[in-house]
């Protein structure tokens, strides 16, 4: 490879466009993200760019969900271009968006909590996104308020909102004999989300299906309403406290102290949680409709007026996308469509590059070390801890039968 350097900037080289680095936005375990300007035209774009040295590409797996996708939805984040930079990293460049809802939160509302409107407006916006992705027969698995980011205001998309994650998708069932999902299943991250809004069926480690994603979003908007969850300040460490306290949400009195709004807006919320639990099986579609019929009864209840302005732009009337109902058909077991990253180059010198290198190295000479332990299962979880959450993953090796009964995986390989 050629790198290219003019005045020491840090500059991609990809098929459409050459982008110099701006400012780097967040480093984790995954990889890192950039702030980054098209040198032709001046537009600025974020890119996100993942170490040739992980295991299961998060970036190639986002890719292709996206490609895959039969029913596009206006709720999903959309991809520039990819590329690859031989020997050291795989890139995409997705357009810019703002702050993520917890960003929103924090920076742009009066006691960091969302009005109601604007909560609501949130809670509808981000059903639809859901919805619509599970129609396209993904589940999320990581749904969480900084996946969420508000749209621009120069291009119009203030209003609304964007999910901009894909990488840890996956069908709960899928095509017997697609390679490219059974690559992804077999080298899948064992993942569960994090503690805060994990489901009660992730917590127990069994397979997940539409309806955790919808389990994860009702905590999430639980989070939106009253400013925090009852659970916020525990950690991985107080895991079993987190799932006393969400297995005892099942009485709207508990919610009283904290969020004043008439009872009967509580219990038609609660009501969602119900429904949304009593989805019988992990591909059976969550009436979603009902649910968003509940979000409306709240804005009747509480007399909350719908055009009342965002929290986050206070001089314009609402005008974000309304929750519309459409048919939601099984989606056919098809395959998945394989996106080739094309060739580019970059000269990245950043030290956050250089570190998730070492650290994935590390790592993997810890997992040499450890397997000559036999008949013990080994389980492990790591948090980053960007905006408060963090991402969690669980890696758990086959183990022996305990007990008449075999260890379950997070996911199937």
């Amino acid at each position: 490879m050629t790198s290219t350097y003019q005045n020491q900037k840090e500059l991609i080289n990809a098929q459409n466009g050459t982008y110099e680095v701006i400012k780097a936005i967040a480093t984790g375990n995954f990889g890192s993200v950039y702030k980054a300007k098209r040198e032709q035209d001046g537009k600025e774009f974020v890119i996100k760019c993942e170490s040739l040295k992980m295991k299961s590409s998060l970036l190639r797996q986002a890719s292709m969900v996206l490609a895959s996708l039969n029913y596009p939805s206006p709720y999903f984040m959309s991809i520039e271009e990819r590329g690859t930079v031989p020997f050291r990293f795989l890139f995409v460049v997705m357009p810019l968006y703002g702050e993520n809802l917890i960003e929103v939160m924090n920076n742009q509302c009066s006691n960091k909590k969302f009005s109601l409107a604007s909560a609501l407006h949130l809670a509808e916006q981000s059903l639809s996104a859901i919805r619509d992705l599970h129609r396209n027969g993904f589940i999320h698995r990581d749904i969480k308020p900084t996946h969420f980011c508000i749209g621009l205001e120069e291009n119009q998309t203030n209003h609304q909102i964007f999910l901009i994650d894909f990488g840890l998708c996956r069908r709960p069932r899928y095509a017997k004999g697609d390679e490219n999902e059974e690559m992804i299943r077999k080298n899948s991250i064992l993942y569960r989300g994090v503690v805060r809004y994990a489901s009660l069926n992730a917590h127990a480690n069994k397979d997940l299906g539409y309806r955790d994603d919808m389990e994860s979003w009702w905590f999430m908007c639980l989070e939106l309403f009253i400013g925090n969850l009852p659970w916020g300040l525990l950690n991985k460490q107080s895991e079993k406290d987190v799932i006393n306290l969400k297995t005892s949400l099942n009485d709207p009195n508990v919610l009283k102290p904290v969020w004043k709004v008439p009872p009967a807006a509580i219990t038609v919320f609660f009501d969602m949680l119900r429904t949304i639990r009593a989805t019988p099986d992990i591909a059976d579609f969550v009436e979603y409709d009902r649910v968003a019929e509940g979000l409306r009864a709240i804005f009747e209840i509480t007399k909350t007026n719908p055009l009342e302005p965002p929290d986050w732009d206070g001089m314009s009337d609402y005008k974000g996308p309304a929750y519309q109902s459409i048919a939601m058909i099984p989606p056919a077991e098809v395959g998945m469509k394989e996106q080739d990253f094309a060739q580019g180059e970059g000269n990245l010198n950043n030290k956050e590059n250089q570190n998730q290198d070492n650290k994935k190295a590390t790592k993997n000479n810890k997992k040499k070390t450890k397997k000559s332990k036999k008949n013990k299962g080994d389980r492990t979880r790591t948090e980053d801890n960007d905006e408060n959450e963090g991402n969690e993953t669980k890696d758990k090796k086959k183990g022996k039968k305990k007990h008449g009964k075999k260890n379950k995986t997070i996911e199937e390989n």
